[in-house]
Parts: structure tokens; sequence; C-alpha cells
């Protein structure tokens, strides 16, 4: 990873902006790389620099309505937890929370409080898939069918899961999902990614962008 990063610096160091053909087209394989980590398609991938950034973009981009509810654990990296609680106050959402505990009973349990939570209605249940504190892997594909027959859709906080435990983002059924490079995917700090389920991709509104937003940026 050191050799490949002071390779990119040296590139840039030596070709200036010439090499950014270069750089793109080796982002271009490194989506691909990722999108079958995550059993997803590579255009369904943007990079990120960090987990909370994923979040974040998702959270602000969601097509909230006033009084929609999110669902939030309790136990949670604040990661996954203070971006949701900043869109409940900039969108006027409520927050409903599920303490990590009652997985940690036995997913039977936590999902019988899911259930219940989302019973009150809800638009998106937020959680990781590998618990930071306990290392607890959550029933990520029972969360979403859960979550979907709700009417909710699931985010996936995947930084202490990608590269260590599998996950299938198109057969469990995930609606976002984000993380970081620095852990399991054993790279550096500042690298990271999103997935975006194709049918979610549409309703989303672009609050946040850049330059390569654009359909042809160049």
């Amino acid at each position: 990873v050191r050799r490949a990063v002071t390779g990119v610096l040296d590139d840039y160091a030596t070709h200036g902006a010439g090499s950014f053909a270069k750089s793109a087209a080796q982002r271009g394989r490194l989506r691909e790389k990722l999108a079958q980590l995550v059993g997803a398609r590579a255009e369904d991938i943007a990079l990120m620099p960090n987990t909370s950034r994923g979040v974040s973009d998702i959270a602000l981009c969601f097509p909230w309505n006033r009084g929609d509810r999110v669902i939030l654990f309790e136990g949670e990296f604040p990661a996954n937890v203070t971006p949701w609680l900043r869109a409940a106050e900039t969108f006027g959402l409520e927050i409903g929370w599920i303490p990590v505990a009652d997985f940690m009973a036995s997913n039977e349990q936590g999902l019988d409080r899911l259930r219940r939570e989302l019973s009150r209605g809800a638009r998106l249940v937020a959680v990781s898939a590998v618990e930071f504190q306990s290392g607890l892997r959550m029933p990520i594909d029972a969360m979403a069918q859960a979550a979907h027959a709700a009417g909710a859709e699931l985010f996936v906080d995947a930084v202490q899961c990608c590269g260590a435990v599998p996950i299938d983002v198109g057969d469990g059924g995930v609606d976002y999902l984000a993380a970081g490079a620095h852990k399991w995917l054993m790279g550096p700090e500042g690298a990271g990614f999103l997935y975006v389920s194709p049918d979610r991709i549409g309703a989303l509104r672009p609050n946040t962008a850049g330059w390569l937003s654009h359909e042809d940026p160049v």
C-alpha cells in the first residue's frame, strides 16, 4: 500500500496534470474490484474519503419529509449516528432507538424489537454490519427484509466488515452501504466507498455535488 501511494505521488510529481487520466483509469478499476467485493455493479459504487462522508451524503440527500422516522442503535459508533442526528435537525426528522444489547442476547430478540419499532413507522434503518464494541455480526439480510416489509430502507456501515466477513448487497437487499479502507481492506486513511442500490438512486436529491457529479465532467 505504501508503495502504491508513493507511486501515485511520484507520478503526479513527474507529470503533473498529465497523470489525471492514468489515475482516473485506476479509480475505475478500483470501483470494479469494490463492486465485486460487495456483490454490486461498478456503476453503483462511488469513491469516498471515508465512511463518515458516505453516511453524510445519504443523510443529506435522502428524500426526507418532515416527521419521517430514522431507526438508530444505542451502542453504535458515532459515524453511523451523528450524520442522522444532523439530518434530523435539518429536515425535522424523528429518531427511534434500539439497544444493540437486544441483538447481543439473540438475533430473534433483536429482530422482534426492530419489527416493533418499524411498526411505528420509519423511512430508514441505519446499522453497522459488525459492531465496533463487541465484534457482533448483525443479521443484515433479515434486517433488510424487515425494513422493506415495513416500507423502510436499510443503510449499512460496513467499515468493520469489508475484507473480514462476506457481504452481498444484492442478495441481502441492502439499499446503501459505506466503508472506509483503513481497517480490514488494509488501505490508507482518506479512502473509502459508498454503494447505492440502483433502485434507490433516482429518488436521492443532489444536495451534495461536485464537478465529478456531472454525467460528463470533462
